[in-house]
């Protein structure tokens, strides 16, 4: 008797680990309820920018009652999204703005969505992170290749490179004027190139601004002075006496340039102009070129 009873009970223990090993692998092969999750990893909810709202966005394999909410680092619930909301099978986008239940800014940190499913009985934590970043970065200027630029595209000068450094990966913004013209990719230091061709000529303030991952913006540099020259008469008159020679400097880059003074053409080299004044007295146009940009002053002949 007491032979048949332990075998009877070897017997229902057997097919209890069986049912249950089938169980286990029944779940096992259950596809996750959720698949494809996709979470904006860090934003700013003060930024006033498209960054300002977290991307919570998932693949619900079966109808249910969704509960979403977000908790802080330590596990305690700060804010519910959704609660007991009816979805279908599907893709589905949510957002976090960074507040609380209280419609306040949460404190800067990490945060961890999950979602309840109310039909399965399951609570799933996503293992993606949210980081609120609310700290505006800091960028300063570490130098400037050159401030007087010549963009006539000799390839002499075309261009200036200001170099930075930040206190976290930016993208440095390049502000002309108070316009924005260019931007790097996020990195904590490099260089922004500004290759202003076709400006016209004259004083241009140049400032950097930094923005971080998160869509914060930091303060501006102070502003640089950048001088875009051509061809430029560094006088705006010359005296000169009648049949005598006299300079005229000139201040360009280029390997050539052209000139006339009153019907008198030719074309120079040098940085300083050796011409011989006409003979006789009076005020002559005096006119430098160079691809298609021109300066002019006067020069004014007196007698010997």
């Amino acid at each position: 008797m007491g032979h048949h009873l332990r075998t009877a009970l070897v017997l229902l223990l057997l097919a209890g680990t069986a049912t249950a090993f089938v169980v286990t692998e029944d779940l096992k092969l259950e596809p996750d309820p959720i698949a494809q999750p996709r979470i904006d990893p860090v934003f700013s909810p003060v930024c006033r920018c498209e960054h300002q709202t977290s991307r919570i966005a998932f693949k619900l394999r079966r109808e249910d009652r969704l509960t979403l909410s977000i908790a802080d680092d330590q596990g305690r619930l700060v804010r519910t999204i959704l609660r007991d909301a009816r979805f279908g099978p599907g893709n589905h986008e949510f957002g976090w703005d960074g507040r609380n239940d209280r419609g306040e800014v949460v404190s800067e940190g990490t945060y961890r969505p999950r979602v309840a499913l109310a039909a399965l009985g399951r609570s799933i934590e996503f293992p993606r992170r949210i980081v609120v970043d609310t700290t505006p970065p800091e960028i300063a200027v570490t130098g400037v290749s050159r401030r007087v630029i010549s963009p006539d595209g000799d390839g002499r000068s075309d261009s200036t490179m200001i170099r930075y450094r930040a206190d976290e990966p930016v993208q440095a913004l390049l502000l002309v004027n108070g316009r924005q013209e260019a931007k790097t990719r996020l990195r904590a230091e490099g260089a922004v190139l500004w290759s202003p061709r076709g400006r016209p000529r004259g004083l241009y303030n140049l400032t950097l601004s930094a923005l971080d991952q998160a869509g914060n913006r930091g303060r501006p540099t102070a502003s640089i002075a950048a001088t875009i020259r051509y061809i430029t008469v560094t006088s705006e008159a010359i005296r000169a006496r009648s049949g005598r020679r006299f300079s005229i400097r000139i201040s360009t880059d280029a390997r050539r340039y052209s000139w006339r003074l009153g019907r008198r053409r030719g074309s120079a080299r040098s940085r300083t102009l050796n011409l011989r004044a006409p003979r006789q007295p009076g005020r002559y146009p005096f006119v430098v070129e160079l691809f298609g940009r021109r300066d002019s002053s006067v020069v004014v002949v007196l007698r010997r």
